[in-house]
Formats: structure tokens, C-alpha cells, sequence
């Protein structure tokens, strides 16, 4: 990636990814999961899990990212990862592991209350300091700015891989995440999380 498109893509990550650290009532607000139904020059049409359709304004400044499928052997020490996780007797266990690329690094860092479910869950988006195997599967050790968690990962946890994307991954079909933006003046999306090749983005 050439040093001109890297500024481009952490730039206004780094901005929008602050959505994100909030607290669960005005967490779950602000995200839309739900499949493309129509997509125009200035808007999106999203079609919620609940059967609602949904207009969605878009600006020049709304991020993009892809999400793919990909496997535990993409989890290993040295990555940084957002992990959804729920506390299973006193241990914080893993529902999903995103595992960010490289340019990426930093995005939404730290340990905060999420929205995936009805269920109190937690996002953790932090660097892999280490793994430590087990018959029940890997903890991991993570740390991020200001503090460290130990999460326990299932072997059958779902696993993506978190990249940059652009607008023409939005099509008809596709499942998407959307982080609306907190301008309740000009409320639009500040960022489209869109699954590649049927992926439903697991968050």
C-alpha cells in the first residue's frame, strides 16, 4: 500500500472508529446490521434483520470496510483483533474474532460495552500479545492503551479478516454493519462494515 493511500485509510479511521467506544444504550442507536437492497450515489437501502427497510444517507467522508471469512491460524500473537466477547462463569469467552489488517492497526482500540446481542457483551479491539494453546481452546492475551484483558476462544468461534473497502462493495445482497454518525443535524453513516462472498459481518 502506497504511503499516500495508507493516510487516506487511517486518517478518518482513526476519527470514526470513536463511535464505536460507547456505552450500550447509545451503542445499539447507532448501528444498523441488515442486507443491501439498493444503493445510489448518496444513499443506501438496508433491508434490518427485523424486516424493516432502512434509508441510509451516505457522505464523502463514510468509511468502508470488507470483511472475509477466515480461520483460528489468522489468530496468532503480534495481530491486532476486535473480539466480541461475553462473560461465561467469570471468564471473558470470545463470540467473534476480527483480525485487522496491518494498515489498520489501532482501529476502535481499547475494552468497552457492545450491542451484537441482548446478552451484555463486550468489544476488544487490541493487540495479540500472546497465545497460550489449551484442549479447550487458546487464551489469548491482549493489550491495549490503558489496561490488558484474558480471553478464552472457543474452537468454533467465527473468524474474519477486516479491511479497507470503497463503495463499489456495496451491492445488492451483501450484509453490512453500519456505524451511523453522531451529528443528529445531519445524520449519516460514518462508516459501512460490508461482507464479501456472503460473509454476514458478525458483529
Amino acid at each position: 500500500m502506497s504511503a499516500q493511500r495508507l493516510s487516506h485509510v487511517l486518517l478518518p479511521a482513526f476519527v470514526l472508529l470513536g463511535y464505536l467506544a460507547c456505552g450500550p444504550a447509545h451503542a445499539q442507536s447507532q448501528h444498523i446490521r441488515g442486507t443491501v437492497t439498493a444503493a445510489t450515489d448518496h444513499d443506501i437501502t438496508v433491508e434490518t434483520r427485523g424486516g424493516k427497510s432502512v434509508a441510509v444517507p451516505t457522505t464523502d467522508k463514510t468509511n468502508y470496510f470488507v470483511v472475509e471469512k477466515g480461520t483460528l491460524g489468522d489468530v496468532k500473537a503480534g495481530k491486532f483483533v476486535g473480539i466480541t466477547s461475553v462473560n461465561r462463569n467469570g471468564k471473558q469467552v470470545a463470540e467473534e474474532i476480527h483480525v485487522f489488517a496491518d494498515s489498520l492497526r489501532g482501529l476502535g482500540e481499547g475494552h468497552y460495552p457492545w450491542d451484537r446481542d441482548q446478552e451484555a457483551n463486550m468489544m476488544t479491539n487490541a493487540n495479540i500479545a500472546k497465545v497460550d494453546p489449551g484442549s479447550g481452546g487458546d487464551m489469548l492475551k491482549l493489550d491495549y492503551k490503558g489496561g490488558e484483558q484474558t480471553i478464552s476462544v472457543p474452537p468454533d468461534v467465527a473468524v474474519v479478516t477486516f479491511d479497507k473497502g470503497n463503495r463499489t462493495d456495496l451491492t445488492s445482497g451483501r450484509h453490512v454493519f453500519v456505524v451511523m454518525g453522531k451529528d443528529d443535524a445531519n445524520k449519516s453513516a460514518a462508516a459501512v462494515v460490508v461482507g464479501a462472498d456472503g460473509i454476514t459481518p458478525p458483529m
